[in-house]
């Protein structure tokens, strides 16, 4: 029964998007609205589950009190990989990619940790609140984790196709669609390890701002910027999952 629901939950967040990004095609300055795009998981959730279902859905928020070592890690570490992957760039291209003043720093801290991260809430609730939480209960974590990660990927498919100008679709949609992948994988390791959706939208939002963003003065195409930060995500995935494997055999 619940695997029906995630079904029905699943096509009706997929229906909501393409008629999203529909209308959003008609309007002149779309892109700028693409921010109504993050209430559709909760809304899709709304209406399957709790008013055609009638199941609770609170529970599964996962609005749980975090560990403060997953609160650090969810800070530090999206600092510390956007800021290596603009020094590749800023070494590799001579120019300015995260910031240009370090006053801007401390503006993106404050936005990662408050409109980012709120924003990535919405999402996360739903992907690795709702999702993870039923899916759990039948799956292995790499199941849970790879079936989200899929499902996710695939919902942010219309930005790579509408509004990302790559030079090589096929490349640049690919190494995009993989490197949500690849950090979907790592949501789910936190939500796991955390026990709880905070850290998750943390992690989410920083990772929006300091190593998704497109920064400051950065000529390099979109399609070479998304092969590098998707190396870069999957080097890091292997390394974190081969110091802690252990913890992942249920």
């Amino acid at each position: 029964m619940k695997n029906y629901v995630l079904l029905m939950t699943m096509f009706c967040i997929y229906s909501l998007t393409f008629l999203t990004h529909y209308f959003l095609n008609f309007l002149e300055n779309g892109r700028e609205f693409l921010g109504v795009s993050m209430i559709i998981p909760l809304l899709s959730v709304i209406i399957v589950q709790k008013i055609f279902t009638q199941l609770p859905i609170l529970s599964t928020f996962s609005f749980t009190k975090p560990k403060w070592s997953w609160l650090l890690a969810s800070i530090f570490i999206p600092f510390s990989l956007g800021l290596l992957v603009h020094s590749y760039f800023y070494l590799a291209y001579h120019q300015s990619f995260l910031i240009i003043t370090p006053s801007q720093l401390s503006m993106l801290l404050l936005i990662g940790l408050t409109i980012s991260t709120g924003s990535a809430l919405l999402e996360e609730i739903i992907w690795r609140g709702n999702f993870h939480v039923y899916l759990r209960q039948r799956y292995s974590f790499w199941s849970t984790a790879s079936l989200i990660g899929v499902g996710w990927s695939l919902w942010h498919l219309p930005i790579a196709v509408l509004y990302k100008p790559y030079i090589m679709p096929a490349v640049g949609i690919s190494a995009y669609l993989l490197l949500l992948f690849g950090l979907s994988i790592m949501l789910s390791i936190i939500r796991e390890l955390g026990q709880s959706i905070v850290p998750v939208a943390i992690f989410h939002g920083m990772m929006n701002v300091f190593y998704l963003g497109d920064g400051q003065n950065m000529t390099v195409s979109p399609d070479n910027q998304e092969i590098v930060k998707c190396l870069a995500i999957i080097v890091f995935l292997f390394l974190f999952c081969h110091k802690n494997v252990t913890i992942f055999k249920n």
